[in-house]
């Protein structure tokens, strides 16, 4: 019997350089061979999918909550900066399953639906913030992967593999450790055979690390020196793991959340979910001391230290062309004071703890199944499944601002004649307009165009992104002064009319991914980085 949503194997591999198309031919497959690695770089950019790149606004949300009311969601600039397109092998598409995310590097997961064993590892570089590249991609025959993980220099990974191609193993489920070579994959396993049908989680923590299974599966703690299995304690239907405060924690479909000692690995508590779906995603997360769960069909539930219900926000509801069985929290992920959480069909729900509260501000929509989400720094990262992984920038400044007031108005930013505005904030606009003078600064998005007029001057200060790559109509339009102090992504076209100018200060950087008009006159000045060289 194959696995489930999560999977995996793995045994000693042998190194195979691929450089070769993404839909990879197993007639390159050896026996030896349990990994296919390809750091092909003009193979791999072709993965990276630009169409749909560009500023992306919150939704306003329809999710509730018995203890916290909906604000405006005017305050949250983001881009979509690039789609990475699952990995194709033999004419089979896997499907995206895991995150994690160290410094620069992004690691993601892959299996594939139904009875095939098949997996995948993609290592992301995003040290260029607007511009993420695809740097590795491992494919494993006969291996599904459900889980990674980075720590100290090692890559954990679980899931699930097939025991007709691997009959060493024990059962199909499994946890292993792949040490890295400058957090890039090596072929370097050490795999332990879990019961269970598939590995669904591993966290490390000091000397030991802790693994998970699903059906008819365990809680296993393992030796990071002797990489054996010290305690080993069966739970049915694990979906999630974690640790705090020396503390396992553990998500069972079926007996709810389970917290356990990491010295002793006693029972300390436990505290009731719903059960739902056999062997479908669910994860969990923690804000302070707070347990955050993916309750499936039942919503996001927060949950005290002590196992009290805080808060819980139910299902969204009458979204248009999407299935109702198609709406469900899949994952939950917490980067300081927000909350995202994967609604499936429903897309990414954003929250905002305010005042030891979350409080609902809106909702993302990339379109497909939103399966996983993980955020790190500034980025969200969106795993949909056979759609691939979607990755997400959300704008911040490092710049002192306090000297201007808020931007407190609407979506749209009109500066007329005789205009002089200043303001400060992170604003998601619609379109600006700019007649006379205005400077930002902070973080700000504007989805459609930006016309700066003649004898108009705009000065940003901090980190703006604009347009649309798949819409070129939408395009910033520079007849007077442009004045950048930071960073500033285009993602369709910058026309510069006759006379206009645009002055850097030094530091500042421009990304433009739409096309460059330059009229005569035309004059760029200052010391900047030019991240495209489209300003020749």
């Amino acid at each position: 019997m194959k696995k489930n949503l999560f999977t995996i194997c793995l045994l000693t591999v042998v190194l195979f350089q691929a450089c070769q198309s993404d839909d990879i031919s197993n007639s390159n497959t050896t026996e030896e061979s349990k990994v296919l690695l390809n750091s092909n770089s003009t193979e791999l950019s072709n993965r990276m999918d630009h169409s749909n790149s560009g500023v992306i606004t919150l939704k306003t949300s329809k999710l509730t909550s018995r203890n916290a009311a909906s604000q405006g969601a005017d305050n949250f600039p983001m881009s979509l900066l690039a789609e990475v397109n699952p990995p194709i092998y033999e004419g089979k598409k896997l499907t995206a399953t895991h995150v994690d995310v160290k410094d620069n590097y992004v690691y993601v997961s892959y299996n594939t639906q139904g009875e095939t064993y098949l997996g995948g590892i993609d290592v992301i570089d995003v040290s260029q913030p607007n511009n993420p590249k695809l740097v590795v991609q491992a494919i494993l025959p006969n291996t599904d992967i459900s889980t990674v993980l980075y720590n100290n220099g090692t890559l954990f990974i679980s899931g699930a593999s097939s025991r007709d191609a691997n009959p060493e193993l024990t059962s199909s489920a499994f946890v292993a450790k792949m040490p890295l070579q400058n957090g890039l994959l090596t072929n370097n396993y050490s795999p332990i055979s879990l019961n269970g049908n598939v590995g669904t989680g591993v966290v490390a923590a000091n000397s030991n690390y802790f693994a998970i299974s699903g059906n008819n599966g365990v809680l296993a703690k393992i030796s990071n020196t002797s990489n054996i299995i010290n305690t080993a304690i069966p739970v049915a239907d694990l979906r999630a793991l974690g640790y705090i405060d020396n503390k396992v924690v553990v998500l069972s479909g079926t007996e709810g959340v389970k917290i356990y000692n990491a010295d002793s690995m006693t029972l300390i508590s436990s505290i009731k979910t719903s059960s739902d779906v056999p062997d479908a995603k669910r994860t969990i997360d923690f804000q302070g001391t707070n347990l955050l769960v993916a309750d499936g069909y039942s919503g996001l539930k927060v949950f005290s230290s002590t196992g009290s219900l805080l808060q819980t926000f139910g299902l969204p509801t009458g979204i248009p062309d999407v299935n109702q069985e198609d709406i469900v929290t899949n994952a939950v992920s917490v980067n300081g004071d927000y909350v995202y959480s994967a609604n499936g069909g429903a897309g990414i729900a954003v929250y905002k703890n305010t005042n030891n509260s979350l409080t609902s501000i809106g909702s993302i929509f990339l379109g497909g199944s939103a399966n996983y989400v993980k955020s790190a720094g500034d980025y969200i990262f969106v795993a949909t499944g056979t759609g691939g992984l979607k990755i997400i920038k959300k704008l911040s400044a490092s710049i002192d601002c306090t000297s201007f007031p808020t931007y407190k108005g609407g979506d749209w930013l009109n500066v007329n004649s005789g205009d002089n505005f200043s303001y400060q904030g992170s604003a998601s606009l619609q379109g600006i307009n700019v007649n006379q003078n205005l400077t930002f600064c902070g973080s700000l998005s504007v989805a459609q165009g930006l016309n700066i007029n003649s004898g108009g001057i705009f000065t940003m200060k901090g980190s703006m992104a604009q347009g649309n790559y798949n819409n070129p109509y939408l395009s910033f339009n520079v007849n007077g002064t442009l004045k950048i102090d930071g960073s500033v992504v285009i993602y369709g076209n910058l026309i510069l009319n006759s006379g206009a100018r645009v002055q850097f200060s030094s530091g500042s950087s421009i990304t433009i991914y739409g096309n460059v008009t330059k009229n005569s006159g035309v004059t760029i000045t200052g010391e900047f980085t030019d991240s495209m060289n489209k300003l020749k």
